[in-house]
């Protein structure tokens, strides 16, 4: 009888102590240094407290929406870590995409990730000018493409081809096998190819520049400046606002914590982003009354 009293009290115990499964789903390539991002978080935030085990989980199609659709769909508590094609792909897409309006924001990671218009063909802009037909890798409905469309209003003359990935790893290999004549890079994920001259870069987004990597702006080519990305983390709009601001608390920790990921975001030009709650809150609002202002012009 004593064992058994014994045994109960000890699952009990051990009920009571059980951490509840935080699932962040990251919706593009499970082999990009951005999902690092979150591994190298989710790992800080275990160490940091004993209430959640976070883990990481990759749901990767549709420009971002399949994994949106999934955190909002499954149970538990479950967060959607995103680039700035969170915004954008409903705006290309709105009948196949999720609604920005059905999250709200966690935590801001960093801002102002610069995307460049790389080819193992070509290296100006002026060349590309001169070509009637172009294929160019983007992600459907996500910041690569409308990256790719700004440039697309750059060239009247040329006819280009998009053509369709998941993420912009695979995009840039086939560049390299000549299947591809150009694509959208991100810094960390092109930067080797660029340093041995594999890889090309035509023009980057944003306002600095950077070795090899000279902006639109600084070549004279208006309309990127402000093209670049930002990462976050997004609850289902209807999770417990005690909850996220006890998830905002934790990560926004272990994202200051962690001593690999400044290197991770400095590799690709993102600015880590420390602000409070509510600043949260207000960033994740300007980013979502920018987009759509934005891509009026290149939809």
């Amino acid at each position: 009888m004593k064992k058994i009293l014994f045994l109960m009290l000890f699952c009990i115990c051990g009920f009571s102590q059980a951490r509840e499964i935080v699932t962040i789903v990251w919706p593009f390539d499970n082999a990009s240094n951005q999902a690092s991002f979150i591994r190298v978080i989710n790992e800080e935030a275990n160490k940091l407290q004993s209430k959640y085990t976070f883990v990481y989980e990759n749901k990767s199609g549709a420009g971002g929406t399949v994994g949106a659709k999934y955190v909002l769909n499954n149970n538990g508590i479950t967060l959607l870590s995103s680039s700035s094609s969170f915004f954008v792909r409903p705006l290309f897409y709105p009948g196949e995409s999720h609604r920005v309006d059905d999250f709200q924001p966690v935590m801001i990671e960093c801002n102002g990730q610069p995307y460049s218009i790389i080819s193992s063909k070509y290296k100006s802009f002026s060349e590309l000018q001169k070509q009637p037909v172009l294929s160019i890798g983007v992600g459907l409905g996500s910041l690569t493409e409308a990256v790719a469309r700004e440039l697309q209003s750059k060239l009247p003359n040329t006819q280009l081809n998009f053509i369709g990935y998941s993420g912009t790893i695979k995009p840039m290999i086939d560049l390299q096998a000549g299947v591809l004549d150009l694509s959208v890079g991100l810094p960390a994920d092109t930067q080797q190819h660029v340093e041995i001259g594999k890889i090309f870069v035509i023009g980057s987004s944003g306002r600095q520049n950077y070795t090899s990597y000279p902006t639109f702006a600084s070549q004279g080519i208006a309309g990127f400046e402000d093209m670049v990305g930002g990462y976050g983390i997004y609850a289902p709009g209807g999770m417990d606002p005690a909850l996220v601001r006890d998830l905002h608390k934790i990560l926004s920790q272990a994202a200051e914590q962690a001593s690999a990921l400044p290197n991770l975001m400095a590799a690709d030009r993102c600015t880590p982003v420390k602000v409070n709650y509510n600043d949260t809150v207000a960033i994740f609002n300007k980013w979502k009354r920018y987009w759509p202002d934005k891509l009026k012009a290149v939809k």
